[in-house]
């Protein structure tokens, strides 16, 4: 019988050893998980701080930034250029009042019924995704708010 008394508490024991180890474990991860937070809060804070200073000094830069402030203006140029590329293949231009999508040659925004610079017309959509305005007859998006012919509302 003492055998398995012995056998018994070296169970005893050695569950709860494991069971000590993977709540050692468990606070080890949390932990870890903290840490990687508050790094990740640190690495926020200098991005905006470097945000900031280009910002603040992109025309007076310190010479120890002067290649970064280049190198992101290098960037928002290629970047514009790239946006400019998608946008002439989607045939679309950005409304100047709200910023939407807007077909080239359209008259008006469809989303905000501003009036647009007349610019080169557009193929159109597929006629699955549609609708004529009830003023003009024009062809519209089916998310349309206003016309971008005529810039009546569309119900």
């Amino acid at each position: 019988m003492a055998f398995f008394d012995d056998l018994g508490k070296k169970i005893t024991q050695a569950s709860q050893g494991a069971v000590a180890k993977g709540k050692e474990l468990a606070d080890i991860a949390k932990l870890n998980s903290q840490i990687s937070d508050e790094e990740k809060r640190i690495n926020n804070a200098y991005v905006e701080i470097g945000k900031k200073y280009v910002e603040l000094h992109k025309d007076d830069a310190e010479s120890a930034f002067v290649d970064f402030i280049s190198a992101i203006d290098e960037a928002d140029k290629k970047i514009a250029e790239l946006k400019s590329q998608v946008a002439d293949i989607k045939g679309v231009t950005k409304c100047p009042n709200c910023g939407a999508e807007v077909a080239k040659g359209a008259a008006f925004c469809a989303a905000c019924g501003s009036s647009v610079p007349v610019g080169t017309v557009n193929a159109g959509a597929s006629a699955s995704n549609t609708k004529r305005c009830a003023n003009c007859g024009a062809e519209l998006s089916a998310d349309a708010g206003f016309c971008s012919e005529c810039g009546s509302k569309v119900e």
